[in-house]
């Protein structure tokens, strides 16, 4: 009788971990990768710059009193002493000191310095001045069940997973890209504009494929929504939650007691 009891617990615990625990392949972020290969990223585009960005830009010139007045500076009592940023405006352009206003938007960062550069040339100022230009305010927003939050970039080329780390989105029991059952980490839903229309498309966090992804280098301004995972979307519907434990546990339970009859008459059958 023992025995009995002994293998009756076995079979309940194996029953209850069935229900509650996932798999590898629904888990583990890039669960198919092979630490013994080697793989081609995708290749890192220059961003274009686009219509909101800030720019930070600096000229550089061996006789630096030539091309002062191009780096206009601002006071605040916080940061003190820094350089003013230049927002593109709505139509697609910058005023830059005295070359008045620049066609940015649309153009990389090495191309709108070679175009500052060549004007400051043409305008008489200085001949071989070092322009350099960086976006200021590269964001990304995320939505859905992993929470909402805007998050920036210092860096110009963040991939999706420095999303991952810098939104603090490592685990917990509740979502996040990493840990938990909150969300569906293989269908990452990204938004991104490009030239006036917007693109989408799924990734999936849990295979190499998202390696050979345009979306795997974030862009400024893209949208992330993360999907809930069946669980949470059960969850929130507290009749259908409340009614699914219940079948769950009466299903447990008859097996239980059928299994324990027919042992049951197996022993007395003996």
């Amino acid at each position: 009788m023992r025995s009995l009891f002994k293998k009756m617990l076995i079979i309940l615990a194996a029953a209850t971990m069935a229900t509650s625990c996932g798999t590898v392949e629904e888990y583990v972020l890039l669960n198919d990768l092979d630490v013994d290969s080697y793989y081609r990223l995708q290749p890192i585009h220059e961003l274009h710059i686009k219509r909101g960005d800030e720019l930070r830009i600096v000229v550089t010139h061996k006789l630096p009193a030539l091309i002062e007045m191009f780096n206009k500076k601002i006071n605040s009592l916080e940061n003190g002493e820094s350089l003013v940023n230049y927002m593109v405006n709505e139509d697609g352009y910058i005023n830059f000191p005295y070359l008045d206003s620049l066609k940015a938007e649309g153009l990389t960062c090495s191309e709108l310095e070679q175009a500052i550069s060549k004007k400051i040339e043409n305008a008489g100022y200085a001949v071989g001045a070092n322009v350099n230009v960086k976006i200021c305010n590269f964001k990304v927003t995320v939505i859905g069940e992993s929470g909402t939050g805007v998050y920036t970039f210092d860096e110009q080329n963040p991939t999706i997973f420095d999303l991952v780390a810098k939104a603090g989105l490592a685990g917990g029991n509740n979502g996040g890209f990493s840990g938990g059952i909150g969300i569906r980490r293989d269908k990452i839903l990204v938004m991104r504009e490009i030239n006036g229309v917007l693109n989408s498309d799924y990734v999936s966090l849990l295979s190499k494929d998202i390696f050979y992804s345009p979306y795997y280098y974030l862009q400024q301004n893209d949208i992330i929504y993360v999907w809930p995972s069946q669980t949470t979307i059960r969850g929130s519907n507290r009749i259908f939650d409340f009614w699914w434990s219940r079948l769950s546990l009466a299903t447990t339970a008859i097996s239980v007691v059928t299994l324990f009859l027919t042992l049951f008459q197996k022993k007395n059958g003996n």
